[in-house]
Parts: structure tokens; sequence; C-alpha cells
């Protein structure tokens, strides 16, 4: 494709464009590019407004920050991960024994219309079981 130049194209061309193509798109020079990217780069400035002040489409301005390796500013500012060492904890030698309540006690749960009564001494096995029958039914 041919490139109009300024000398050529019947207009004075933007600053930052170098000529514009037959079929009407710009080609802009890699400096402009570059100092469009780093104004982008800054903390807290919209990529949206940086195009509309220089007459850039916000997504063409998306993809030279893409094209110039700027595009993942999170990424190079996250905390560096610490080292984690896991040790090997001895055996127990007992399993404590379950809390066992001093009084009867009810546990009831209400989930979709349903309403599920558990009474006496309710241990995690009994409450696991009923929980089980009602994830089945959901």
């Amino acid at each position: 494709m041919d490139i109009l130049t300024e000398r050529e194209h019947p207009r004075q061309l933007p600053r930052g464009v170098l000529g514009v193509r037959s079929n009407g798109k710009r080609v802009y020079a890699d400096e402009f590019k570059a100092e469009l990217v780093r104004q982008c780069q800054v903390p807290g400035t919209s990529v949206a407004a940086t195009g509309m002040a220089h007459g850039i489409n916000a997504n063409l301005l998306r993809r030279w920050i893409v094209l110039h390796g700027a595009s993942d500013r999170a990424a190079e500012q996250a905390p560096a991960l610490l080292p984690v060492t896991l040790q090997a904890s001895s055996p127990a030698s007992t399993p404590a024994p379950p809390c066992a309540p001093s009084e009867p006690s009810i546990i009831e749960i209400e989930i979709y219309g349903a309403r599920v009564r558990l009474h006496g001494q309710v241990d995690a096995q009994r409450l696991g079981i009923a929980l089980d029958a009602l994830a089945q039914r959901v």
C-alpha cells in the first residue's frame, strides 16, 4: 500500500502521524507510540482519556500497550511470594474425644422450604449425613 506523506497529503497531519495509507489508516511514529504508552503506564491514568487527548482510538492505544509489553502493570507491581517450609508433625497419641453436650440439643436446618430437625446428642457424623442427604436433593 502506498503511504501519503505530509507533503503529498492536502491537509496538515496531526502530531505523531507520519502519513496516511491509501485506505485511510494513519501511520504513527514509533516515538509517538512509545510516549503514549509511557503516559498510560502512570498509575491512575485512563487509557481512553489519554487516547482522546491525542486523537487516538482507545482500542488502538491498548494494542500499542500490548505490543510494547506494558499491558500487565499489575504483574510488575505484584508482591513477591514468601518461601514456606513444612515440618512433619508428630502423630497424635490419641485422638481428642468429641465434645459431648451435657444436655440434649436440637439442630434445626431450613433450606429451600424444607425443615430438618436433629434431636438429642448431635455429633459431626450425624450432621454430615443429614447435610449430605440435603445436598443430593438440591
